[in-house]
């Protein structure tokens, strides 16, 4: 082998173990944002859940009358 081919080959490597680096750190982020977004809306849901008011009367029941 020559010189240039053995430096392409580490070369190539280096470069596929950083890509792979990268989209880990990617899918980490992904996944950090993923958690927060629906940490959020539970905490959401929780806080209106308490509150709810009756439900209104149908128009049919108000006619009934």
């Amino acid at each position: 082998m020559f010189h240039t081919d053995v430096m392409y080959a580490i070369a190539e490597e280096r470069g596929r173990e950083r890509r792979a680096e990268a989209q880990a750190a990617r899918d980490a982020r992904r996944a950090r944002r993923a958690r927060a977004y629906w940490a959020e809306q539970a905490e959401l849901v929780a806080a209106r859940l308490p509150g709810r008011r009756a439900k209104a009367p149908s128009c049919r029941t108000v006619g009934a009358r």
